[in-house]
């Protein structure tokens, strides 16, 4: 049988109905915000992995939870998928004129100028105009997302270096500050505080380096994670090739197996 995205939505409002599923007919949005965040996650491993088939799945699993929230503020009278649907319409013809208007841009920079433009004209933006350029980052973004939201934010409004190498110079200068918080432990101070302080410090300003970079430093670190469990992985497989326990094989074994780990992947 064909589905539609009708179907979909029949298929949603079957589900919280009074015959429906006991489990979708007593979600909320804010039960159901982990499962959005986690659908969302579980795309993002497999573009990274370019898993097209996995891509398609995740997509529709992400579809759905926009679905299900639609559903359940439908039931409360406030909005259903038809409109979450004719607002994004709105939005996306209204911020690119110069697709379906008369305005003129050149380039992918003019595009962004002018999506920023528009963007701050609109109702919901308007009432935080003149407020702090913090208000607009949320605060439920991981750590690491919300650093790079933070100085994107900050960089557009001209907190920015021009050109990549002060922003790396910047993180060195963080690195040789935490080192000297490293030298300052001792048997009586393990300078713990001072320590998470500046290792902060560092990451917050490698984001920055991530972001004059060109790249996303969230998705870097997810690579690098990947990369190290598909190696630690391949190590793993040696040992019990081996017939041996890893706690066993000791820091330099281990050490060499990961050379060849990583020299295969």
């Amino acid at each position: 049988m064909k589905y539609s995205f009708d179907d979909l939505i029949k298929i949603m409002a079957t589900l919280r109905s009074e015959n429906g599923c006991p489990w979708d007919r007593q979600q909320t949005t804010h039960s159901l915000l982990p499962y959005l965040v986690e659908e969302t996650y579980e795309f993002i491993d497999a573009a990274q992995e370019e898993d097209k088939p996995h891509m398609m799945e995740e997509l529709g699993d992400v579809l759905f939870q926009v679905v299900f929230h639609s559903q359940v503020m439908k039931e409360q009278g406030a909005f259903a998928i038809e409109d979450v649907v004719q607002c994004l319409c709105e939005k996306m013809v209204r911020r690119h004129p110069h697709v379906f208007g008369n305005a003129k841009v050149d380039n992918a920079a003019g595009v962004s100028r002018q999506w920023e433009k528009i963007k701050s004209s609109e109702k919901n933006n308007l009432k935080t105009a003149g407020g702090s350029v913090m208000d607009k980052v949320s605060k439920s973004l991981p750590p690491l997302a919300r650093a790079q939201d933070i100085i994107r934010r900050v960089a557009k409004v001209g907190f920015d270096w021009d050109a990549p190498e002060p922003v790396f110079e910047k993180a060195q200068e963080e690195f040789t500050e935490f080192r000297a918080e490293m030298q300052g432990i001792s048997e009586n101070n393990s300078n713990i505080d001072r320590l998470e302080d500046e290792f902060g410090d560092i990451m917050f300003s490698l984001v920055n380096v991530a972001r004059h970079c060109g790249f996303n430093a969230s998705v870097a670190l997810q690579r690098a994670n990947a990369k190290f469990e598909k190696r630690f992985r391949r190590v793993e497989s040696r040992v019990k090739e081996q017939g041996r326990e890893i706690q066993d094989v000791g820091l330099e074994g281990l050490q060499e197996m990961w050379k060849a780990a990583k020299a295969e992947v």
